[in-house]
């Protein structure tokens, strides 16, 4: 009877060492595809923020310059506060008499410019 049962305690370690090695390639497989995706989402999320942030930033120079006609541009900083990532957006603006060119890089947590785009657009009218 001891036998049997040292059997059966043998056949249940083999089989949970196979299913074990077999999570584990699975999970191997997958993980390298999962970081992808997840970097991609990242990278598309600051994209449209980034886009974002020059539509707002045109919207505010027009503002500006109707409120200060000597108004040539500025730089604002959002922090880690105001975004899902732990890290900073900066936004230049600068005016000349009839164009617009705005700047925005991300910095992560570290200090790294990870993402950058720029937007100019002449023949405004303010």
């Amino acid at each position: 009877m001891k036998y049997i049962i040292l059997k059966r305690r043998g056949a249940a370690l083999i089989v949970a060492l196979v299913l074990i090695a077999f999570l584990g390639i699975v999970a191997g497989t997958l993980l390298p595809q999962i970081l992808r995706d997840r970097q991609e989402s990242r990278q598309d999320l600051l994209r449209v923020q980034s886009q974002q942030l020059l539509e707002d930033a045109l919207h505010r120079a027009e503002e500006k310059r109707k409120s200060e006609p000597a108004f040539s541009g500025e730089t604002l900083t959002l922090g880690p506060d105001r975004q899902p990532y732990p890290g900073t957006f900066q936004i230049s603006i600068r005016l000349d008499d009839d164009s617009f060119v705005a700047h925005v890089e991300y910095h992560n947590a570290k200090g790294k410019m990870v993402y950058t785009t720029q937007r100019e657009q002449t023949g405004l009218v303010f």
